[in-house]
């Protein structure tokens, strides 16, 4: 009996030490300073440069928005799948502050999903300058399109959801994901190097690794190529600020036409058991699903995305 108590204790000594050093491994990283990225002239929001990218003339019809996943990734994700809509309408691409080619600034606490909800809010009022726009959100960008319609929903006309996460990527309890977090995420990932551009990087690799698993092909990684770097640090920060209440007595009076695009080979956590979970919370809400994609269906199923979307849009 003695032997197994100090057995017991023993395992819990080291799954402590575990739990301790990799989170001191996971917050240790902070962010270089850099400055925005090919940006000839760049959006300043809220005190950040931001990458940006307009397409189309017309200004009589409401413009769409991109919301890129990650956190902490890059618009680049998107490749040029959204340009058809500019014969009829303004298309904006973005990278949200310390991710694609926006610009980094070293300071942890600017990267919360509250803040990108008033990021994206200055956009539409400041830069796009219209009253209403369509939100088009793809994987994390998708639970940040929901906090934003939640927010404002007098400025929303329509809302995408693209292989989206639940509003709060379905993790309630704060207290678990910031101490014992970290070591549920070294059991998959590893350990992050120290400096801000080698975690990049690391984290850049392991998350092509993960990514070719969630395509309907998984040989056609070449759909994923030069889609840009994912900061570790923003996802690392954002990711824990989207933990907490699920909003849906909220997302049950929101009225916005919603329409949640989801391919069959995509992941339980932002395929189909999500699209028909939300779809069943928000009142005014469809869901599409695409046979032959997976997380990426704008990739993947690209001709019947575009009919299926300019269906929505044109409903």
């Amino acid at each position: 009996m003695i032997f197994f108590l100090q057995g017991v204790l023993a395992l819990i000594a080291v799954l402590v030490f575990y739990a301790a050093y990799a989170y001191y491994a996971y917050y240790r990283v902070t962010p270089a300073e850099r400055a925005c990225l090919d940006c000839a002239t760049p959006v300043i929001v809220n005190g950040y440069e931001l990458y940006y990218r307009e397409l189309g003339l017309d200004k009589t019809h409401t413009p769409v928005v991109l919301v890129h996943g990650g956190p902490g990734h890059s618009s680049l994700s998107f490749k040029n799948s959204f340009d058809f809509l500019a014969d009829q309408t303004r298309v904006i691409y973005y990278d949200q502050r310390g991710s694609g080619n926006s610009q980094i600034k070293a300071i942890p606490a600017d990267y919360t999903v509250d803040q990108l909800v008033e990021e994206l809010e200055t956009l539409r009022r400041e830069v796009v300058k219209t009253d209403k726009i369509i939100v088009i959100g793809h994987s994390f960008g998708g639970a940040l399109a929901q906090r934003y319609a939640l927010k404002y929903p007098e400025h929303v006309q329509k809302l995408i959801l693209i292989g989206s996460i639940r509003i709060n990527n379905g993790m309630v309890n704060r207290f678990i994901w910031r101490w014992l977090g970290p070591a549920l995420y070294t059991t998959a990932l590893g350990l992050p190097p120290a400096s801000a551009q080698a975690a990049d990087a690391w984290f850049t690799h392991s998350n092509d690794g993960d990514n070719a698993k969630r395509l309907f092909d998984p040989r056609q990684t070449v759909l994923l190529q030069n889609t840009g770097t994912v900061s570790f640090m923003p996802w690392r920060e954002i990711s824990l600020s989207l933990v907490g209440y699920h909003y849906r007595t909220e997302l049950g009076q929101l009225q916005i036409p919603t329409l949640f695009i989801y391919g069959a080979a995509d992941s339980p956590f932002t395929g189909k058991p999500v699209a028909d979970e939300i779809c069943s919370i928000l009142p005014n809400c469809s869901a599409a699903g695409f046979d032959k994609s997976g997380h990426w269906p704008f990739l993947e199923e690209p001709a019947k995305f575009q009919q299926v979307l300019r269906d929505f849009l044109l409903k």
